[in-house]
């Protein structure tokens, strides 16, 4: 019974998620807690199931060619450093104080993007400059991603739309940036951890997830307006700053 709620939940989560440009591991990690998955075998299952989702996605995305790769490429490693960093970090800084701005900040952004359509502003006007941009804020992303325990797409999404990417390529770009680091996370777990892993679990569930990520991306992103992304992006992004300040209670 375990198995098959596991299942069901890796294919509901990524027909959603996947339209987002995230994985689901904000979801994926407490749901399977709650199954009673220890959770340190909860979190890297979520990272891998992440990793496997929005790579199903990708693959679909770089087809009809909205995966900007020029921007993709350079924040992939810069994000992937900027989570050794937050690692490092997460012993010696005060998270509780950046939890709380973070929290802050994902609220206002979701506000805006509700009642406002955009996020902020478009921040270069060149693909050079939008590079330099990208790969310095793919390093932050990074270091508040291991700092807070959230998966980076959260972050990676609200980058690109002040990058001044349209949603739909916002969330195919992020989709294909956030494979990379939850693979990488979810190996670094594998490599640093004491983690026992169940293969058939995550075998089952990874598949779920991959056709219901292929789902998403043909099926819903195509025939869903920018505008209903973008809010249900907001809705995320609100659940996202309610789970952190959860947490510090």
């Amino acid at each position: 019974m375990e198995l098959l709620f596991i299942v069901l939940i890796a294919f509901f989560v990524s027909i959603l998620f996947s339209m987002l440009g995230l994985g689901g591991a904000i979801i994926y990690a407490p749901i399977f807690f709650w199954l009673g998955l220890p959770l340190l075998t909860a979190i890297p299952m979520g990272l891998f199931l992440n990793a496997i989702t929005t790579a199903s996605a990708s693959i679909t995305y770089l087809k009809l060619r909205l995966v900007d790769t020029r921007i993709a490429l350079p924040i992939i490693p810069t994000s992937i450093l900027g989570a050794l960093v937050g690692t490092y970090l997460t012993r010696r800084a005060d998270t509780e104080i950046l939890v709380i701005l973070l929290s802050i900040i994902l609220f206002l952004a979701s506000i805006r993007i509700l009642f406002f359509s955009k996020i902020g502003f478009s921040a270069g006007t060149t693909v050079k400059e939008q590079v330099v941009i990208g790969a310095a804020g793919g390093f932050l992303v990074g270091v508040i991603s291991s700092l807070v325990g959230i998966g980076g797409g959260t972050f990676i999404m609200p980058l690109l739309l002040v990058l001044g990417f349209e949603t739909k390529n916002a969330a195919a770009t992020s989709a294909f940036i956030v494979t990379f680091i939850s693979f990488s996370g979810f190996l670094f777990h594998l490599l640093f951890g004491q983690q026992q892993m169940d293969v058939s679990i995550l075998l089952y569930a990874g598949v779920a997830a991959f056709i219901g990520a292929q789902a998403g991306s043909r099926l819903i992103f195509r025939r869903t307006s920018s505008r209903t992304i973008e809010r249900m992006f907001a809705l995320v992004l609100l659940f996202v700053a309610g789970k952190l300040l959860y947490g510090l209670l």
